[in-house]
């Protein structure tokens, strides 16, 4: 989930009368029609069925006190999912899931090897999703960035910078990272695949491309089946993925399992806060129907033209109103079609009264709103 957005114009939409149409078209569409068969993580990209990220390993990242050397108390500060979460949402037909994780929590001293006790809370978690015959990604949910303890206190460094005092983040310490990562989970039946960094943005004179690039380096030498998700920078921004990226797909994956990342929010500004009401946006534009399909094409397109597969790695709308869920359903309808992989943000034990939890009611009839669409195209 996006912490904030630097507004920039969007890419040029597709024309108002295809996006129309389009929506007709998807309008027909029948749960019967919705339907995927589950296959093995070690032959294929995930079917183009709705996910669900599962958030709370990556709390309290935003504290002014986090950093390596005080990142919190699990059960206090952050908290792992739960099997009763994991189940009640196998039990809804929902079997993909997208774990965020901290890079400082895993790795809280970048020279030496991640922590034992906090990798096996990650164990847990994904033990739990293969007793379930689920699967999941798991997601390094850094935005590009890792926040070190210096002299002065908490520092946020850039992947491939210095903090003031010094202290390195470099692009090799990321991609061992995730080398080592990939060599403990290279044959877990739950692992999907590896999402290298959330929603990468404002990285000033660091290659985002290249630094990508190098962590999938590394992680082929240790695993070659898992697939590799590559987030687009500029927060993986779906309409801005061409912008944000240029015209060519950048990885080279020897064993060509790299999939392609986008994130996709319907509010005005795209970043998934919706500080208006629908109404309020509606009236601002009267066009808002068709943002499922604009928001989606870019990337989309992108990704059809290099030949390249793409996943929506974060959707969502306020779980509970039907405004925004009637795009959430032309969106699923349109990933559907594509063939696109998409995850919904977000279930999670801590949301309380978060507006876009999407976390399963004790009784299932008390569902949100979008998780009854979700359990329609999973």
């Amino acid at each position: 989930m996006t912490i904030q957005h630097n507004l920039s114009a969007p890419a040029a939409p597709i024309p108002r009368r295809t996006a129309i149409a389009r929506m007709a078209a998807l309008s027909t569409m029948t749960v019967s029609s919705v339907s995927c068969v589950a296959q093995s993580p070690s032959s294929i990209l995930a079917s183009s069925g709705v996910g669900v990220s599962i958030a709370g390993a990556e709390f309290g990242m935003e504290k002014p006190s986090f950093s390596n050397s005080n990142p919190g108390r699990i059960n206090q500060d952050y908290v792992y999912p739960d099997r009763v979460t994991i189940r009640s949402l196998v039990d809804r037909g929902v079997t993909n899931f997208r774990i965020p994780i901290s890079w400082e929590r895993l790795q809280p001293n970048l020279q030496n090897p991640p922590a034992e006790h906090e990798l096996q809370n990650l164990d847990e978690v994904l033990q739990m999703v293969a007793s379930e015959q689920a699967r999941a990604i798991i997601d390094l949910h850094n935005y590009g960035r890792y926040r070190l303890e210096t002299r002065k206190g908490p520092q946020t460094v850039i992947v491939d910078q210095s903090a003031t005092d010094g202290q390195q983040v470099s692009r090799r310490a990321l991609a061992e990272f995730w080398m080592q990562l990939a060599q403990r989970y290279s044959s877990h039946p739950a692992v999907l695949g590896y999402g290298i960094m959330n929603e990468p943005h404002d990285l000033g004179q660091t290659n985002w491309q290249q630094v990508s690039q190098e962590v999938v380096s590394h992680i082929r030498r240790v695993d070659r089946q898992k697939w590799l998700y590559v987030a687009g920078n500029d927060w993986s921004s779906s309409e801005r993925f061409l912008m944000a990226n240029g015209d060519r797909a950048w990885i080279d994956d020897p064993q060509q399992r790299t999939a392609y990342e986008a994130h996709c929010y319907f509010d005005r500004d795209g970043s998934g806060k919706y500080t208006s009401s629908y109404a309020a946006e509606a009236r601002l534009d009267p066009n808002i129907e068709l943002r499922p399909i604009e928001r989606l094409a870019s990337f989309a397109n992108w990704c059809e033209r290099n030949g390249v597969k793409g996943i929506i790695g974060e959707v969502g709308v306020p779980a509970n109103d039907p405004n925004w869920n009637q795009l959430l359903q032309s969106f699923f309808a349109e990933i559907h079609q594509r063939q696109i992989q998409g995850f919904v943000w977000a279930a999670g034990d801590w949301w309380g009264e978060y507006p876009l939890s999407v976390q399963p009611r004790r009784n299932a009839s008390q569902d949100s709103l979008s998780l009854n669409l979700i359990k329609r195209f999973s």
